[in-house]
C-alpha cells in the first residue's frame, strides 16, 4: 500500500464495497464512504479493528457520491456511532426523495438502506480532518454529482470512482458526443492539475503512480467516447458482476431469466445493441468467464473477485 500518514487509514475492500477511509484526529475522527448495505456488519467490524477506529467514536461520515456501494452502510454507521452524515450538495434531490434511489436500484438490481443526512458539501468548499484541510473538487462522469477530496498538505487525494489505479468507474453509454465521457475527462484534468502524491481510490489499493493511472483512464475513455455499443456492453458486464457479488453468483439455468427481470439490460440492448434480450444472460456469463471475472463450475457461475 502507498505510504500514508498514520492519521489516514484505509480499509481496502473488494468490488461490491467501496474502500472506507478513516481520517483520525483528536478533534474527532471522520469516515469517508460506507460500503454496500448487505455488508454493513462487515463494514462495522472493519471499522472497529485497531488499525481503523478501534474503540473510538466517530464524529462524522462524509460521502464522495451517492451510489449504493458508497452510501449503503450510511444508516448502519449512523446507528452504531450516532454520527452526522454529510453528502455532496448536488446529490440532495436523490436522497430527499428516496423513491428516486429505489427506482434506480430496482432498475439495476441494487439496494441501499434509507438514511438521513445532516449537512452537505459542494465543490469549492472544504472540511478539516486528520489535522489537515480537505478541499472538495467536482468529480463528474461516473456520477455527475460526485466529489473527490484533496489535502494539499501531504498531497493526498480521495478520488472516489473518478480514478483507480487501473481505470475508473464506468460511464453511461450515450450516442456521441458522450457527455459522461467528457465530464470524466474533466475530472481527470482536475486530478492532473492538483498533482497528488498519493491517491486513495474508491476501489483498490492506494497508489502513487498517478500519471500512469491517468493515462490508463484516458485510454479507456477514448475507447468509449465514440463507441456506445462498447460502452453499453461494458456497463452490462459491470452491473451483472456487481449484482452477482451481492447474490453470491447464479445458476447457469437462471442467468437468462435473471437478466430479463432487470430493466437496465433490456434498455441498454434496445438503445445501443439491438441483439435482443434472449440469451443475454448466458452471453454475459460466457464473456465474463473468458475475461476471468467469473468462474463456472457445477452449473453455477460465481464472481472471482473479492466483495
Amino acid at each position: 500500500m502507498a505510504p500514508l500518514p498514520d492519521s489516514v487509514r484505509v480499509a481496502v475492500r473488494g468490488w461490491l464495497n467501496c474502500n472506507q477511509v478513516v481520517l483520525r484526529s483528536a478533534a474527532g475522527h471522520v469516515l469517508v464512504d460506507s460500503g454496500y448495505a448487505a455488508c454493513a456488519d462487515e463494514t462495522l467490524a472493519r471499522l472497529r479493528e485497531p488499525g481503523m477506529l478501534g474503540a473510538d467514536s466517530l464524529a462524522r461520515l462524509v460521502n464522495t457520491h451517492c451510489h449504493s456501494d458508497h452510501i449503503g452502510g450510511n444508516a448502519a454507521v449512523a446507528r452504531a456511532y450516532g454520527c452526522p452524515i454529510t453528502i455532496p450538495r448536488d446529490e440532495v434531490p436523490t436522497i430527499d426523495d428516496w423513491s428516486i434511489q429505489e427506482r434506480w436500484n430496482a432498475y439495476v438490481d441494487q439496494y441501499a438502506e434509507p438514511f438521513a443526512y445532516q449537512a452537505t458539501i459542494a465543490a469549492g468548499e472544504s472540511f478539516r480532518a486528520a489535522d489537515r484541510v480537505w478541499e472538495a473538487h467536482a468529480a463528474p462522469g461516473h456520477d455527475m454529482e460526485g466529489l473527490m477530496f484533496f489535502a494539499p498538505e501531504g498531497g493526498i487525494l480521495i478520488s472516489g470512482d473518478a480514478l483507480w489505479a487501473d481505470g475508473l468507474g464506468f460511464v453511461w453509454a450515450h450516442d456521441p458526443p458522450n457527455p459522461f465521457v467528457e465530464a470524466a475527462l474533466q475530472a481527470l484534468d482536475t486530478i492532473e492539475r492538483l498533482r497528488p502524491r498519493v491517491v486513495i481510490p474508491g476501489h483498490g489499493e492506494p497508489f502513487e503512480d498517478v500519471g500512469g493511472a491517468l493515462a490508463k483512464a484516458r485510454s479507456r475513455l477514448a475507447a468509449f467516447a465514440n463507441d456506445p455499443r462498447r460502452t453499453a456492453r461494458h456497463m452490462m458486464k459491470v452491473m451483472f458482476v456487481f449484482s452477482m457479488l451481492h447474490r453470491g453468483g447464479i445458476a447457469i439455468a437462471e442467468a437468462n431469466r435473471y437478466v430479463e427481470s432487470v430493466p437496465c439490460y433490456r434498455d441498454l440492448d434496445e438503445r445501443f445493441l439491438g441483439e435482443g434480450i434472449d440469451g443475454l444472460g448466458l452471453r454475459l456469463v460466457a464473456d465474463l468467464e473468458r475475461a476471468g471475472a467469473m468462474r463456472v463450475a457445477d452449473g453455477f457461475a460465481r464472481p472471482t473477485m473479492a466483495r
